[in-house]
């Protein structure tokens, strides 16, 4: 009753759509997906979520909406094609692994706005050489930052902007042609469709080709100390010695600041010398 107090409200107005107006009056208490926003197929479908958004009058399609992945990736061949000044990418030494084990150099990183329904987002993106079925890839950093709650299978995007709710169908929906004018990045139609997704950071070591991995191990110096100290007796916890009555602390090394070799004791002029320059 208070919905239809507040709004206007048409008198042949279905169940189903009195249903989403109420949601959207509240959708600052929640965000939900009703099974009769699933398309049809749906629930035999595995189509992963692509969105259109738009960047500087580009418009940019196939953008993946991917909550498994711990990064937001911008392949360096989209990169090159839109109206974004490329010098400001910043420096970055990470490496980057697919879910299949697949792993990339991170070439930089680098922000750029994105018009992402009725709202822009300075996407913070890392650039890598790769050639995935995707223009962009959108993982949980923009996602949890906007607020945004994807669907695979309701094939849509909802999130809460300025208290209303906004909803983002999958880019089939709202693309309908492209006119000449319009500048529109493609995709590369030979690539795997689940080609480079769910990337994550790795920490590796960088190996040049045909050298063999290096493997952690004790040097032949400390193995022999070792097996001595083994030999004659030592046990943990307790001193060396015959008795083990040594001393088990580690020694504290004291600072020296004189250029004099060890041992050497000093007289009573070159005491009185060092001194003065102290």
């Amino acid at each position: 009753m208070k919905v239809i107090n507040e709004k206007y409200v048409a008198d042949d107005i279905s169940v189903n759509k009195l249903d989403r107006l109420v949601n959207n009056i509240g959708a600052d208490n929640f965000i939900f997906f009703n099974n009769d926003e699933i398309p049809l197929g749906g629930m035999g479908s595995i189509k992963a979520l692509h969105i259109t958004t738009r960047c500087k009058g580009y418009t940019l399609p196939r953008v993946l909406i991917d909550n498994g992945s711990a990064l937001n990736v911008l392949p360096l061949s989209k990169l090159n094609r839109l109206p974004v000044d490329g010098s400001h990418m910043k420096t970055c030494q990470n490496i980057v692994r697919a879910f299949d084990g697949t792993e990339r150099k991170v070439m930089g990183r680098i922000e750029i706005l994105l018009l992402i329904g009725p709202n822009t987002y300075d996407v913070d993106f890392l650039v890598i050489d790769i050639k995935p079925s995707y223009n962009c890839l959108l993982g949980r950093p923009w996602i949890h930052s906007a607020g945004a709650v994807p669907s695979s299978l309701h094939q849509k995007l909802k999130l809460v902007i300025e208290g209303r709710l906004v909803t983002i169908n999958v880019e089939e929906n709202i693309i309908a042609s492209v006119t000449s004018d319009t500048p529109y990045i493609g995709t590369d139609d030979k690539a795997i469709e689940c080609s480079f997704r769910s990337l994550e950071f790795v920490n590796a070591t960088f190996i040049v080709e045909g050298n063999k991995i290096p493997i952690p191990k004790i040097s032949k110096t400390t193995k022999m100390g070792l097996q001595l100290t083994v030999e004659k007796g030592a046990l943990p916890g307790r001193g060396l010695g015959r008795c083990l009555q040594g001393r088990i602390e580690v020694p504290m090394l004291k600072e020296k600041r004189d250029c004099f070799d060890l041992g050497f004791k000093l007289d009573a002029k070159q005491k009185k010398k060092e001194l003065e320059k102290k």
